[in-house]
């Protein structure tokens, strides 16, 4: 049964944005975005929507939320992989072996990202997509630093989304319970990347 919000309750007591955030990408991953309605969420959080509202004004907030906050810190750690590592072949390995983990580890919050972004409102849906756009430069960056030294084919639009696409839909079938799941897959994956873009 849920919980009702008074003034007496102390701010302790409500649940964090960030448990909302988790449950609510269990949901929809398990469910799908409009399979999961207000009163499912907030009975799975034991919260009124009151509580609710306190963090979050819609279920489509939650939404966008997961998916900019979780695209924002793939981006982040990318650029500073891109600012770090000079070897292309190097980086390229690092920005999969990173994509693989967050996704590995945060596979719920990934599934909604890279699944549930046509469930988003337009203006919502077009920030994401610029996140996605702004994550994949990277990458570019990174090819065309390689062909540029000779180690890496020239940048190809078809190529880098074929690959970047392989990594993104492996929130599908990667298996974190196996002790070897996630070191296999790194290995395997990028050898795949490697091989498709070595020159």
């Amino acid at each position: 049964m849920n919980k009702s919000v008074t003034a007496a309750q102390s701010r302790s007591e409500l649940p964090s944005q960030q448990k909302i955030m988790k449950i609510a990408a269990l949901l929809f991953a398990s469910k799908g975005f409009h399979a999961v309605s207000m009163k499912e969420l907030c009975e799975e959080l034991d919260i009124s929507r009151g509580a609710f509202y306190h963090y979050f004004r819609s279920k489509d907030d939650v939404l966008y939320e997961i998916c900019t906050r979780y695209m924002s810190e793939v981006i982040t750690q990318a650029h500073m992989t891109l600012n770090t590592e000079p070897d292309p072949v190097r980086c390229l390995y690092k920005l999969g072996q990173e994509l693989l983990t967050v996704i590995a580890n945060s596979r719920s919050e990934l599934t909604v990202c890279f699944r549930e972004i046509q469930s988003l409102g337009p203006e919502q849906k077009k920030k994401v997509l610029a996140l996605h756009r702004d994550y994949e430069s990277i990458w570019k960056k990174t090819v065309e630093r390689g062909a540029a030294t000779g180690q890496l084919l020239p940048y190809s639009y078809s190529r880098l989304k074929s690959i970047l696409g392989m990594y993104y839909y492996s929130y599908i079938w990667i298996d974190t319970d196996r002790s070897r799941g996630l070191p296999e897959a790194i290995r395997i994956m990028n050898e795949i990347t490697l091989k498709g873009l070595r020159a």
